[in-house]
């Protein structure tokens, strides 16, 4: 793959991502989150306010199956 095809790829996944968040957006979810990329696959990073153990569960629920592997972090100021 090269890396413009990478990119889009990444920006597809961060996009499929936000909207899969949407009802925990709704719910007062804050969060960063950016996807990077290679030809060997992809990673979404997410940042999150408030992350315990129950939240992150959620998340992975919800994340899960889309092909990237998940890093899912506390939000820190």
């Amino acid at each position: 793959m090269d890396t413009a095809l990478i990119a889009m790829n990444d920006e597809a996944n961060r996009l499929g991502s936000e909207r899969l968040l949407t009802q925990m957006r709704e719910e007062g979810l804050v969060y960063r989150l950016w996807v990077t990329g290679t030809s060997k696959g992809s990673r979404l990073h997410m940042q999150v306010n408030g992350l315990d153990a129950d939240l992150e569960h959620r998340l992975v629920r919800v994340l899960r199956g889309r092909g990237m592997q998940l890093d899912i972090q506390p939000l820190t100021p």
